[in-house]
């Protein structure tokens, strides 16, 4: 009970004054220190700029400005240190005389092969700039909390390290090049082994991972997911089945990620890279990064969604799952004819090429939206269509012939519907609600190409990113607070506590761009 409750004190003065301050504090060069003590072997890492580069310090001093309640970024410092302070007063510790004499430029974190999943091999490296201070916090909190615990000289490789109490499982600590390294006592004797040249920046795997990443960065994570799935495998207690399915997957064999997060001076970036297998059940899925018709959506959408080539990717979900222990396509197919007269890959996947998705309209009454897909062959588009409008026939509606820009169909309207819903095929499947819609989609007097929002965040983005995803926050925001004030009342807590700090967002955009092997991820909020 003493070793826990001294490890927990010590997890806890980490996590209140190094990741709270992670986002806030500044004026040192962002160079990855921690890195070369981490273990080669450690299936997860993670990173944190306590003061990060004099670029990413200013560009979130002039994120800060935009939000209420803080003048700059001194005046942040001061209101965290003032929630800092709160939390260490409990354990009789100030950030002004107990932390911010030792603490450093980062913080750091990793976890490695052994241990349990109750208890995996993990270490937390604090970068400290007066190891004697750390000691004495050190030393001050055994003293208060465990006065009888007794700290444990031990020596691997010829360094020395120290565990709380000398009984199996206690916590260990050792102070290198410039760290605080504190965790299990394996990942200790790991940690100085990596200064021997074991270290995870020297990982194939690692390197591959973060090499299409910015160099500049608040935080960095990786995750090698093959390599956590079979380190935990035995643990998880799977029956044979149940192993069977996840080993279907391909999950033992897959690539490591790596994710970083970033400021500019008007956007927050997160930007994710992983390797693409090139065989094997999920080989097929690299080849997914696109626009879709993300693009040529009507112009005043606030919320879109592109999908590239639909039906080959809903055929390489069947490919995957038919290796999954139980899966019956033939079934599936079966059923789903049963309850609609359609086969699911003949009749649907086998014509559906790239899609879009998209939502417009700020209030109730204007809401609208829809569905198009492009079609390789009208005919079964069409034939499709005149299935559904069979089965909606014998639910009861009454669907009304409808053509419009060369496409032919039919639209609906259940009782209490505002609006009704259209049906259009042909050369492209066009599902709606609303006239306006539907008359912007098939004739749009301008597209999101076009949209001023659209574009910031495509610039945002970079070159080479197809967009997948893209949000107006002003516009879903007036959406939202349309729907709230629908009964004619405000919510005061919304006015005064949520609205002011929504209001500096302008959008979300997503997408991916596929250097070969590699396909990276991104991101971007935009805060104009």
């Amino acid at each position: 009970m003493k070793t826990k409750v001294i490890a927990l004190a010590l997890v806890a003065v980490v996590v209140l004054a190094g990741g709270a301050f992670a986002y806030l504090r500044f004026m040192a060069p962002a160079e990855d220190a921690a890195i070369a003590l981490v273990p080669k072997s450690s299936v997860i890492y993670g990173n944190l700029f306590i003061r990060p580069s004099n670029d990413q310090k200013m560009a979130l001093d002039d994120l800060l400005q935009k939000f209420p309640g803080v003048e700059n970024t001194d005046d942040a410092l001061d209101k965290l240190i003032e929630l800092i302070d709160a939390e260490l007063g409990k354990e009789g510790l100030s950030y002004e005389e107990d932390i911010e004499p030792w603490l450093g430029d980062q913080v750091a974190g990793f976890m490695m092969p052994g241990g349990s999943s109750e208890m995996p091999n993990f270490g937390v490296l604090v970068e400290s700039k007066d190891d004697e201070a750390l000691r004495d916090l050190i030393e001050r909190i055994r003293q208060q909390e465990s006065p009888d615990a007794e700290i444990v000289e031990r020596e691997h490789e010829g360094t020395t390290y120290e565990v709380v109490e000398d009984e199996p499982g206690a916590p260990s600590f050792a102070f290198l090049d410039g760290f605080f390294v504190a965790g299990t006592e394996e990942a200790i004797k790991a940690t100085i082994d990596a200064q021997g040249g074991e270290a995870l920046q020297d990982s194939e795997r690692y390197n591959e991972a973060t090499e299409g990443l910015r160099d500049d960065w608040l935080g960095l994570f990786y995750i090698d997911g093959g390599a956590l799935f079979s380190l935990f495998d035995d643990e998880m207690q799977m029956t044979p089945e149940e192993k069977a399915v996840m080993d279907s997957f391909g999950l033992g064999s897959q690539s490591p990620t790596a994710g970083v997060a970033y400021v500019t001076s008007d956007t927050i970036g997160f930007e994710g890279s992983g390797g693409v297998p090139e065989e094997g059940p999920l080989a097929g899925f690299g080849s997914f990064a696109g626009s879709g018709l993300l693009p040529e959506l009507p112009g005043e959408s606030w919320a879109a969604l592109g999908v590239p080539d639909v039906g080959r990717l809903g055929t390489t979900f069947f490919d995957l799952f038919a290796e999954v222990p139980g899966f019956d396509r033939a079934q599936i197919n079966s059923q789903f004819r049963a309850e609609t007269g359609l086969d699911l890959e003949n009749d649907l996947l086998s014509w559906m090429g790239d899609a879009g998705l998209f939502v417009q309209g700020t209030n109730v009454q204007e809401i609208g939206g829809g569905l198009v897909v492009e079609s390789s062959d009208p005919a079964k588009t069409a034939a499709a269509l005149d299935t559904v409008e069979d089965l909606l026939v014998r639910e009861g509606l009454e669907p009304r012939p409808v053509s419009q820009g060369g496409l032919d169909g039919f639209s609906i309207q259940a009782p209490g519907m505002p609006a009704p819903v259209y049906f259009l095929g042909g050369e492209r499947l066009v599902i709606t609600y609303g006239q306006t819609a539907t008359d912007q989609v098939m004739s749009p007097d301008a597209t999101l190409e076009d949209a001023a929002t659209f574009g910031s965040g495509v610039d945002a983005l970079g070159s080479g990113f197809d967009v997948s995803f893209y949000l107006d926050v002003d516009a879903a925001q007036a959406f939202a607070e349309s729907l709230m004030s629908f009964n004619g009342q405000t919510d005061p807590v919304y006015e005064q506590d949520v609205r002011p700090y929504l209001e500096p967002f302008g959008y979300v955009i997503a997408g991916a761009r596929k250097d070969g092997d590699t396909v990276v991820s991104k991101v971007v909020v935009g805060v104009p």
